[in-house]
């Protein structure tokens, strides 16, 4: 019972002693990432964030977390993921509007805000960016002002679907363990909702043990030969996405 407790005590010493335990102070900047035009001449603008911790800071709408014009919360993001999110908090704006919407943010003892610049040509978003800034975006019937809740990015990395948009294939021997590298994204809104994912089997002959079958990332082994289509299904209790993969099962 000595050594647990000991190395316990070691543990926790060297946790608050290590630059990585006070990584929960560091600072979390909002980002501006641009905006576009539409046709009808509406403004569609972006925001991001970057957050220099190694784990999630939740700093909830308020003082510390709020736009400077009226309402201070428009629904704008919560919960900080560590490192940098673009195109977390997407807002529509009718034809006339001037700019000037700044988001603030406190934590660590360091206050930021981004840009009252927002509509210089040069912050106008590239042709590429308009998949991402768009998607689940009804630009015409949007509520104004306010971040919109979007479905959550789901992807299976190092793979992409063909050039029709079917899935992906890869290919596993019966017993071997096939390695899915799921990944799962959501800018935290609806705020009161939880996000949350799941392998579903689609079509295949035999059964399939996912190792950790609510998490994007998984293993799967198939006990028999043949071809088997699986999903990584996500929720973020208002909307879902999905993610096909098919998989050749050899002998």
């Amino acid at each position: 019972m000595t050594r647990p407790a000991s190395g316990a005590v070691l543990f926790l010493a060297a946790l608050f002693a290590s630059p990585a335990g006070a990584q929960t102070l560091q600072p979390i900047y909002p980002v501006y990432d641009g905006f576009t035009v539409t046709e009808s001449g509406a403004y569609v603008v972006a925001y991001a964030y970057f957050n220099h911790n190694f784990e999630p800071v939740t700093v909830p709408p308020g003082p510390e977390n709020q736009f400077d014009a009226e309402p201070a919360d428009r629904g704008q993001t919560t919960t900080f993921l560590p490192g940098h999110h673009r195109f977390q908090c997407i807002m529509v704006f009718d034809r006339g509007f001037t700019g000037g919407l700044r988001w603030t943010l406190t934590h660590g003892d360091t206050t930021t805000s981004t840009s009252e610049d927002m509509l210089q040509y040069n912050w106008e978003l590239e042709d590429r960016s308009m998949g991402r800034l768009l998607r689940d975006i009804d630009v015409e019937n949007a509520p104004r002002g306010v971040c919109l809740n979007r479905s959550p990015l789901v992807r299976l990395l190092g793979l992409r679907n063909g050039p029709e948009g079917e899935p992906p294939e890869v290919s596993v021997a019966v017993g071997d363990e096939l390695k899915l590298f799921g990944s799962v994204r959501d800018e935290g809104l609806p705020r009161e909702g939880r996000l949350v994912s799941e392998w579903r089997i689609l079509s295949g002959d035999g059964d399939v043990e996912f190792s950790a079958p609510d998490d994007p990332r998984s293993l799967a082994t198939f006990d028999t030969p043949g071809r088997y289509e699986l999903e990584l299904w996500a929720s973020d209790s208002e909307m879902e996405s999905t993610y096909r993969v098919v998989v050749n099962v050899g002998n």
